[in-house]
């Protein structure tokens, strides 16, 4: 083929090829905007709820060996939320102020039984001092009641006045004295304080006036609270005007309790002593118990 004959050829496919590109080149155009169109359309048209949607990334559900989260330092899977931390700084607080409220009450509990056994203790006591006097003055009511009816057993127990005579018995004199005494007796201790005074009002210098002294020092011992100074005048009333009394021993040792309990200890043993140097001879229990008072006190 000569040169010519290739000239023409490659004309000829030139001019076969040109409108192709053109069609093309034409359709790529109207693609173009057709798509330009639906885009604009879109935008302006209201989103249709059941239309499709573009494909959403989501976290992996799945925790298989390969695809598990990694676990942190503490054990703990990597997103997920930190466990709640114990409440072990309170919940120890709590126990420790049940355990004290249980010691404090245990503690109050313990000091009530001392305070209620103490208590015992004091009441066993003061009725033992009385008992004790009780017994002693059974002895001169025996003998009151002998000289009613004739008898002689008086004339040791009955009481002697300052003047070392036996006092006269005034009528009346002994149905006061016992219903004031049995009032000791039933520890109805108020009420035989006024009794007392009242027998005293009444007969001053009667036979059994030394006794009433004593018994009125001795109540007001025991009654609430004690009054330790007219304790102290009636024991002292008795020894001045009855110092040969068989209540005198009784009184002057009663005298050196109350000066211990005044806190005078001083006094309190000079009369104790005076009870053993005065009475040591005798039977009297007062000496007895001034020894043993003296030998836990001093």
């Amino acid at each position: 083929m000569g040169y010519l004959d290739k000239l023409l050829v490659a004309g000829g496919l030139v001019v076969m090829t040109g409108p192709l590109c053109i069609g093309i080149a034409a359709q790529d155009y109207v693609d173009l905007e057709a798509e330009r169109a639906a885009t604009a359309a879109a935008a302006t048209a209201p989103a249709d709820p059941y239309g499709a949607r573009p494909a959403q990334a989501y976290p992996a559900t799945s925790y298989g060996v390969r695809n598990a989260p990694a676990a942190n330092s503490a054990g703990t899977p990597a997103g997920a939320p930190p466990a709640p931390a114990a409440p072990q700084s309170s919940g120890q607080n709590l126990g420790n102020l049940f355990y004290q409220i249980q010691q404090l009450q245990q503690e109050v509990m313990r000091l009530n039984g001392m305070v209620e056994e103490q208590a015992h203790e004091l009441r066993m006591l003061k009725e033992q001092s009385l008992e004790r006097y009780v017994d002693l003055d059974k002895r001169l009511s025996a003998g009151a009641a002998a000289a009613g009816s004739g008898g002689s057993a008086t004339s040791a127990a009955a009481p002697v006045s300052s003047g070392g005579m036996p006092a006269a018995e005034q009528r009346g004199e002994s149905e006061a004295y016992r219903a004031a005494y049995a009032l000791v007796r039933d520890q109805q201790f108020d009420q035989a304080v006024q009794a007392f005074r009242q027998f005293l009002r009444d007969y001053p210098d009667g036979k059994y006036a030394p006794n009433a002294h004593y018994w009125l020092g001795e109540l007001y011992l025991v009654v609430q609270p004690p009054d330790l100074e007219a304790a102290r005048q009636s024991f002292t009333l008795l020894l001045n005007q009855y110092p040969d009394n068989s209540k005198a021993p009784d009184a002057l040792y009663k005298l050196g309790k109350v000066q211990f309990m005044k806190g005078n200890r001083a006094g309190a043993r000079e009369y104790l002593d005076r009870v053993i140097s005065q009475y040591g001879s005798s039977n009297s229990s007062a000496v007895k118990l001034a020894r043993d008072f003296i030998a836990e006190n001093y």
